[in-house]
């Protein structure tokens, strides 16, 4: 055996002390791996740059980059969802991930070359493209996973295989956060493209060693996680119809929709302290970097045995309480801020109320990743599988991108009434109050019918289809 040998052979003993590994699994595990971690480094090379170019017009640009984000969603799932059941997977998803750097290619094109009134048109498109491709490139990630390996090994393996994407998470942070400055922001561009590169290249040894497409779809595969246009609005009329849907529904709007107060709040902030586009973009991946790392070292340590001794109950509000005392320091920073910057107070170069603000947003997104989605996750183990897929897919999509879009329009509405930014973040406590009292309640209707206390099983069934 030579010494190469000896060395992956320890490793892989050392690995099954950790992770459930059987034979032959090795090598997949490896490339998943390395597809993850690839394709989540790729994107978040790219978000602190989407954050930046959104605030390119100003911040009172987001009702309509939001709207746009919406339609563009609903506009191209469909497509999406058909190409998905009409190409072969080995072809679809290299090509998906090829049009994807074509399209970045393009961008920087029209980035470095168009005159300034395109630029902004440029930056205002990238926003919206991003957002869409960030959600559709994971999605086919997932999909990919789901048919690569069946059920046991799911539930073995993706764990595992996430930290992958984790720590590509971490590093596409971190890349931004040290190369926006010296090689500019738009040049960030071409490091996702090699990202991506190596994407595509993990894929298609995964499709060699699996031989997708070759052999018949097997019957125990793990559940797929792209859903129908049709799917989706049957989602719809299984919320509508069922009130612990409603209060899933509910909670991810008000999500989505204090979320996007925050991000409006940031953007107004930015614009009014930090000029340089590049330190922009830093500003934002620093941000990403510092919510990546706590989320891994939360998730490592504390949020199985959170949920455990605390309850889901406790989990659902944890975002929304952090988000109340957040807006509460927030909406005191925006009130003694100025003075205190008039009086040369700063926090590590920021502005206070800005040092203030990313110091709530990174918590809030910490316990977003930490508590809050996996407890949002478990919420649907007690409805049917049916029922699961098809209005999960519409609240994590539809609804929450419906939060996002009218938080945006609110706070402009607001604004336009004559509020203040310290106003509306004083005005924003008690929404994340009523935020907390769903949290609550839902975790009650959870707990409810876990132990069985409301046993009318038929209200969370798919009704039949009509004829």
């Amino acid at each position: 055996m030579s010494a190469n040998e000896a060395q992956s052979t320890a490793s892989t003993r050392v690995l099954r002390r950790v992770v459930a590994i059987e034979p032959g699994e090795m090598r997949s595990i490896s490339w998943s791996l390395l597809y993850f971690f690839s394709l989540l480094a790729s994107a978040f090379v790219l978000r602190p740059l989407r954050d930046s170019m959104g605030l390119n017009g100003g911040p009172d640009k987001y009702p309509v980059l939001f709207t746009g984000t919406l339609v563009a969603m609903i506009t191209v799932n469909p497509l999406f969802a058909l190409l998905v059941t009409k190409m072969p997977r080995s072809r679809f998803i290299p090509i998906v991930y090829r049009i994807s750097i074509g399209c970045l290619l393009a961008f920087w094109l029209w980035l470095k070359l168009s005159p300034g009134s395109m630029k902004l048109a440029a930056a205002y498109t990238f926003f919206v493209w991003f957002s869409v491709f960030n959600l559709f490139v994971v999605s086919v990630y997932r999909g990919f996973m789901a048919d690569i390996w069946h059920l046991d090994q799911a539930k073995r393996l993706f764990g595992f295989i996430g930290v992958g994407g984790t720590l590509g998470a971490l590093a596409g942070s971190m890349i931004a956060s040290l190369l926006a400055k010296p090689l500019g922001s738009t040049n960030l561009i071409f490091i996702s493209i090699v990202l991506l590169e190596i994407a595509v290249f993990s894929v298609r040894r995964l499709v060699a060693i699996h031989q997708i497409d070759a052999a018949p779809p097997r019957q125990d595969a793990a559940p797929p996680v792209l859903a129908s246009t049709s799917d989706m609005w049957r989602g719809l009329k299984l919320i509508i119809s069922q009130s612990y849907l409603r209060w899933i529904a509910t909670y991810t709007f008000l999500y989505g929709l204090i979320g996007t107060f925050l991000y409006y709040q940031q953007g107004k902030l930015v614009d009014l302290t930090i000029h340089d586009h590049d330190v922009r973009t830093q500003y934002f991946a620093r941000i990403e970097f510092a919510v990546q790392l706590g989320t891994v070292l939360i998730q490592l340590l504390l949020t199985a045995r959170l949920i455990r001794w605390f309850g889901i109950t406790f989990a659902l509000i944890s975002q929304p309480a952090i988000a109340v005392f957040g807006w509460i320091a927030l909406s005191l920073a925006m009130l003694y801020g100025p003075w205190l910057g008039a009086h040369g107070f700063t926090v590590g170069q920021l502005a206070p109320e800005l040092a203030v603000l990313a110091g709530v947003q990174i918590l809030l997104r910490i316990s977003n990743f930490a508590t809050a989605q996996p407890a949002r996750e478990s919420l649907y183990t007690v409805v049917e599988r049916e029922v699961k897929y098809k209005s999960k897919s519409f609240i994590d999509t539809f609804i929450y991108r419906l939060g996002d879009c009218l938080g945006a329009w609110g706070f402009m509405g607001i604004q336009a009434l004559g509020a203040t930014l310290t106003a509306i973040a004083f005005l924003t406590i008690p929404i994340a109050g009523v935020w907390v009292f769903v949290g609550r309640t839902l975790g009650r209707k959870q707990r409810e019918l876990t132990d069985g206390v409301r046993p009318r099983t038929r209200s969370l069934t798919a009704a039949p289809e009509a004829a």
